[in-house]
């Protein structure tokens, strides 16, 4: 791993140019004192004092004090000592009161910042702080202070500067993460052209790898599964080929041995007349399920629930009579479904129930509905679903092979079932009850029919 293209040497990096930029502005303000005071723009911190020190003779020897002989750089007050009076000034208001309070109090601690000479008839007080300050007395009015100004003009710049470096290393990262991001959201949608673009820092180069191993098992995966997919379809679609041909030719012949046998000998035809539909409808649900997962074809119609259950007990009680119809719904309650498609999705559940069920219990079905759903609940009596079907039920080709009693399948009927179920924008779920009994509830959602029914002419 390259070090200079790290996390931590683009910190270390960033450090320096911080350190090198707070030196710059500190060489800056330097520079800035040293030309003012170069230029006679700025005062020296001593400069007062030096001053001071130039008149002190002549203002000590003379009666009275003479302003013209104070040099312009000091700021001072002039005092009358008979009458305490202040006599004249340059200072500040504020630095006259404390001239005022120096004159009246000679302690060490309110002389601290002015230097007393003493005429035969006046006092001056000369104001200084040990400062750099403006030699133009004006503006050492209005900025008494400039260092302490310089000094927050040159945070301020440096603060600016600090912040725009934040921010650019925030832009950076956000560009990083972005492309981290949309990498793994194309992953997630199984997008198989992903373009890995280049990253900046070696920490997410390391990640970036991880993710083109992981779309590189990605791609396999998704090829084996096509692969497997289209050899089920393959297998699947020959194996309907190889059982249509000779269903066929039994079918022919059943019928036309039906038509020359005694009325006698019919219903054992009938018998293996029916065996034969049962197997061509094994061979139509393997059609409807369409192994390159199509929608079925669906032609939704209004309903209500006391008629969609007349036609359902027509099916189910062709298969048997144990069964019970309970029906909890309100009167008027209107379903939006495609009833023969539908009937067929319940009828292999019930027909599920049956096969579980020992032959003196009954099977039941009912159906009852919320203020959101309306649910048909099919209740058998035997042992229960096992923990493998739970999680398997409805997968393709999938049985359970004890409690079967009869009508021996191959596991088409409830992933049929499934399929016409989420059409409908329903579930199933499949579970076992506190009796241990097998439980599949089938939930559809209560919708407007009108505005289904619009939304499909729409799409349509």
């Amino acid at each position: 791993m390259e070090i200079k293209n790290s996390f931590s040497a683009y910190f270390v990096k960033s450090i320096i140019k911080l350190g090198f930029a707070g030196l710059l502005v500190l060489m800056i303000n330097i520079g800035f004192a040293i030309g003012g005071i170069n230029q006679h723009f700025l005062l020296p911190a001593n400069e007062p004092i030096k001053k001071a020190e130039k008149i002190q003779n002549e203002v000590v020897n003379a009666a009275y004090i003479d302003s013209s002989i104070i040099p312009p750089e000091l700021d001072y007050a002039i005092f009358n000592k008979k009458t305490s009076e202040m006599i004249k000034s340059n200072l500040s208001p504020r630095n006259k009161e404390k001239a005022k309070e120096a004159f009246q109090n000679h302690s060490t601690e309110k002389m601290s910042s002015f230097i007393r000479y003493d005429s035969q008839n006046e006092t001056i007080l000369i104001y200084y702080n040990l400062k750099v300050q403006f030699a133009d007395v004006e503006l050492r009015k209005v900025f008494p202070n400039p260092g302490v100004w310089l000094s927050i003009f040159s945070i301020l710049i440096y603060c600016i500067y600090l912040v725009w470096n934040i921010r650019s290393f925030s832009r950076i990262l956000i560009q990083e993460n972005q492309k981290l991001i949309k990498v793994a959201r194309k992953i997630e949608e199984k997008d198989l052209n992903i373009e890995f673009p280049q990253v900046r820092f070696n920490e997410y180069k390391d990640v970036m790898g991880a993710m083109e191993s992981l779309s590189e098992a990605l791609v396999k995966s998704i090829q084996r599964e096509i692969e497997v997919t289209n050899s089920k379809a393959e297998q699947i679609s020959y194996l309907i080929h190889d059982i249509k041909i000779p269903l066929t030719v039994i079918k022919g012949n059943i019928e036309l041995l039906e038509v020359m046998t005694t009325n006698d000998m019919k219903e054992n035809f009938s018998d293996i007349t029916n065996s034969i539909q049962q197997v061509e409808r094994y061979i139509q649900e393997v059609i409807d399920i369409n192994l390159n997962n199509k929608q079925i074809n669906t032609y939704k119609e209004e309903i209500a629930v006391n008629d969609f259950l007349s036609k359902l007990e027509i099916e189910i009680r062709s298969l048997s009579n144990n069964i019970i119809v309970e029906d909890y719904t309100e009167k008027g309650t209107i379903l939006f479904i495609d009833t023969n498609l539908f009937i067929r999705a319940i009828n292999n559940i019930v027909l599920n129930g049956i096969e579980r069920t020992p032959q003196d219990e009954k099977v039941q079905l009912i159906v009852k509905q919320d203020k959101d759903f309306i649910q048909f609940i099919i209740i058998d009596q035997g042992p229960g679903f096992s923990e493998e079907a739970l999680k398997k039920g409805s997968e393709l080709f999938y049985t359970e092979n004890y409690g079967r009693t009869s009508n021996s399948h191959y596991g088409l009927g409830l992933t049929f079932t499934e399929k016409v179920i989420k059409q409908h924008n329903g579930k199933m779920k499949l579970s076992n009850n506190a009796s241990h009994s097998g439980e599949v509830l089938v939930q559809l959602p209560r919708i407007n029919p009108n505005l289904e029914k619009g939304l499909i002419d729409c799409l349509d």
